[in-house]
């Protein structure tokens, strides 16, 4: 067999996809002959066969040759991006692949570029968490052809690559009707509308949807809106806290907020939920620690992270994948910061 040296310019590695284009077959009939199995006529074989040496395709050892995987974040000291890196992590790890993560400001067309380039360690695809709509990244990697996957987009609608999210819309509604049922009339808001275009606007429309549904209307005194910080709910809480007449129960767009509430009620000696009845959104692990336990939406992290992979590598395996904006089922887990009022 002859040896061969690594172009010194990045080219694109030969997919199943080139290989099944070259022979005239399906995708799944060159993964047949890759693993040596049968019902492939011998035809069809030589006809592969000789497509995988025209186009000098290698297939990925998972053993010795490891993929890689990026996954861009914007920021690292959010616990829901530090459970979402564990599960893509994890998922990643199944399939043979390794990840590493960075920042979107230093994902630059040149560090992929470089990163594309024939290696041991060569970069496969990327997954952008959490992306914005018309963001550079999503047209960066179409324009370098690098497979990629939005995971938590704010607003899947013209992305154009696949996207994975959670049910923002559904799981806000049951919040607020939970709290509803409680018997609370007088429920005020902490979102995101500004800061999260797509699931803040989501879950304020939930809260809307749901008050309008019994026959109660929309306060403005009792909407705020934050960028889904401790800070911004320690702060936006104490305001709404403060009202002459003030909420019974608030609901907030992120655990974070939450927990900001929690504090300024603290501050004011209001008993949570003797006074005070508190809903989070996004289940992280500090909800189940906190005193009394967060009643929260959870986001199925590991779900996200799991789909986002599988869909990413469908791209990197088979040369296209499906283009789908799927949404997974948000739920509420109900715990001791909810009561009905006094």
């Amino acid at each position: 067999m002859s040896s061969r040296t690594a172009p010194l310019t990045a080219t694109p590695r030969p997919k199943i996809a080139d290989v099944a284009a070259a022979a005239g077959v399906s995708v799944p009939t060159v993964s047949k002959v890759l693993n040596g199995r049968s019902h492939v006529s011998e035809a069809t074989r030589a006809r592969v066969q000789q497509a995988l040496e025209e186009l000098d395709y290698t297939k990925r050892n998972t053993a010795t040759e490891p993929g890689l995987l990026q996954l861009v974040v914007n920021n690292f000291d959010s616990p829901w991006v530090l459970e979402t890196m564990e599960g893509v992590e994890a998922a990643a790890a199944r399939l043979g692949y390794t990840v590493a993560y960075t920042r979107a400001g230093n994902a630059t067309a040149e560090s992929w570029q470089k990163l594309r380039e024939p290696s041991s360690n060569r970069l496969d695809g990327v997954m952008l968490l959490a992306p914005r709509q018309g963001s550079a990244l999503v047209d960066q990697a179409r324009s370098l052809n690098i497979p990629a996957v939005a995971i938590d987009p704010e607003g899947s609608e013209g992305l154009q690559i696949p996207s994975v999210s959670p049910a923002s819309f559904s799981g806000a509604l049951r919040a607020v009707s939970h709290l509803l049922e409680l018997g609370h009339e007088r429920i005020g808001i902490i979102t995101g509308r500004v800061h999260s275009p797509g699931h803040g606007r989501a879950r304020y429309a939930a809260y809307a949807a749901a008050l309008h549904e019994v026959g109660l209307p929309v306060l403005p005194e009792f909407v705020r809106d934050g960028d889904f910080s401790i800070e911004s709910g320690l702060r936006l809480g104490g305001e709404l806290l403060d009202l002459p007449e003030r909420p019974t129960a608030i609901f907030t767009g992120s655990d974070l907020q939450a927990l900001g509430v929690m504090n300024a009620a603290a501050q004011r000696s209001l008993n949570i939920p003797g006074d005070l009845s508190i809903v989070g959104f996004d289940d992280i692990a500090q909800a189940a620690l906190t005193s009394p336990p967060l009643t929260t939406v959870r986001q199925p992290l590991a779900q996200l992270a799991s789909m986002a992979v599988g869909m990413l590598t469908e791209q990197i395996e088979q040369g296209s994948g499906s283009s789908a904006a799927l949404e997974v089922a948000t739920e509420l887990v109900v715990r001791a910061s909810t009561a009905p009022p006094k």
